[in-house]
C-alpha cells in the first residue's frame, strides 16, 4: 500500500517549506542496506567475543539471553565493549564500513528534501554522507564533539549532517554505545546541552527509522522532556508502523514528548518511509 500524502500535517509541511525542518536518522534507516539493528549488532558482538576467546561458555550465554530484552540492551553494550577492549574500534569497522553498504531509495529521497536545515544521525555507518556527497562533494560532516562548527552553521542556516555518536570512520573511543557513553553526551556536556536545546525549539524534527524503543532514542527523549517546558518549540513527528502503536500510546508521546506519530506500513520493509518522504518534498 502506498503512502498517503493526506497523513502529513499541514504544519510539518509548513515547516519544511519554510526551512524549519530537520530529519533524525536511526538504525532502521540502514536497515535496508544490510546494517545491523540493536539486537543483531549484539549478537555480532558476542560472536566477535566469543572468537577472540575474551569471554566463556557461561557468560556468553548471560549476554545471548540478556539481549532478547531491550531494557538490557545498554547492559549488555558496556559489558561486552569493555570484554573486547582492543577489539572494539576493528569490529566497528568490519561491521559498518567493510561490507561497503549502498546507500537505499531511502536515502536518496533524503537527498531530494533540498529544504531541509540538517540532518542528524545515531548511526555509525557513512550511508547518509555518502548519498549527500553524490550531489555535494562539500556537505559538512560532523561529530558530536564539533560542537562549535554545528552552532556556526546552525547561525548561519547552512546544512549539516551531525553523526550525535560517533562515525565508524574516526574511531579512537569515539564511539557512543553504552549507558555511561550516552549519560556522560546527554547530561554532562554543556556544549552539547546547548546545541540539544536549539536544534528541539528552534525547529521541527522528524524521526524516520528510530525505534522508539531504542536505548538512544529513549534516552534522548527523557533529556528533552527533562529539560525543556513541554510547551516549548514546535511538534515534532515520528513514522511509526501502525501495526505497532496504540492510541494510548501515541497520547502519551504527544503529551510527554511533544512528538506526534505518523504511521506508516511495514509492508516491503518499510518501503512508506521512502515514500513519505517523497511526498513532504513533493508539497
Amino acid at each position: 500500500m502506498a503512502f498517503d500524502p493526506k497523513k502529513i500535517p499541514d504544519a510539518l509541511k509548513q515547516s519544511y517549506a519554510a526551512g524549519r525542518c530537520a530529519v533524525l536518522v536511526g538504525a532502521g534507516a540502514s536497515k535496508g542496506a544490510g546494517l545491523p539493528l540493536w539486537s543483531e549488532l549484539l549478537t555480532k558482538m558476542i560472536d566477535a567475543a566469543v572468537a577472540h576467546r575474551v569471554i566463556d561458555s557461561a557468560r556468553e550465554a548471560e549476554y545471548r539471553s540478556l539481549v532478547a530484552r531491550p531494557d538490557k540492551f545498554l547492559m549488555v553494550a558496556s559489558g561486552l565493549k569493555d570484554n573486547l577492549r582492543s577489539h572494539f574500534d576493528p569490529f566497528i569497522e568490519e561491521t559498518f564500513l567493510a561490507p561497503k553498504p549502498k546507500p537505499t531509495p531511502l536515502h536518496q529521497a533524503l537527498v531530494s528534501l533540498n529544504k531541509l536545515q540538517f540532518v542528524v544521525t545515531t548511526n555509525y555507518d557513512t550511508l547518509l554522507e555518502r548519498a549527500y556527497r553524490k550531489l555535494d562533494d562539500d556537505v559538512s560532516v560532523c561529530s558530536f564533539t564539533d560542537t562549535g562548527e554545528v552552532q556556526r552553521r546552525l547561525s548561519r542556516r547552512e546544512f549539516f549532517i551531525l553523526k550525535a555518536h560517533g562515525d565508524a570512520t574516526k574511531l579512537g573511543n569515539k564511539i557512543i554505545l553504552t549507558d555511561a557513553d550516552y549519560r556522560n553526551l546527554l547530561f554532562n556536556q554543556r556544549a552539547y546541552q546547548s546545541l540539544l536545546s536549539a536544534m528541539f525549539t528552534m525547529f521541527t524534527i522528524v524521526f524516520v527509522g528510530a525505534s522508539m524503543t531504542d536505548p538512544e532514542i529513549s534516552l534522548l527523549l527523557s533529556y528533552i522532556a527533562d529539560s525543556f517546558s513541554p510547551g516549548a518549540g514546535p511538534t515534532h513527528y515520528a513514522l511509526m508502523s501502525e501495526e505497532d502503536i496504540t492510541q494510548v500510546e501515541r497520547d502519551r508521546w504527544l503529551n510527554d514528548f511533544k512528538i506526534q506519530l505518523i504511521t506508516v506500513s511495514k509492508a516491503d520493509n518499510y518501503s512508506e518511509l521512502t515514500e513519505f518522504l517523497t511526498a513532504l518534498g513533493a508539497g
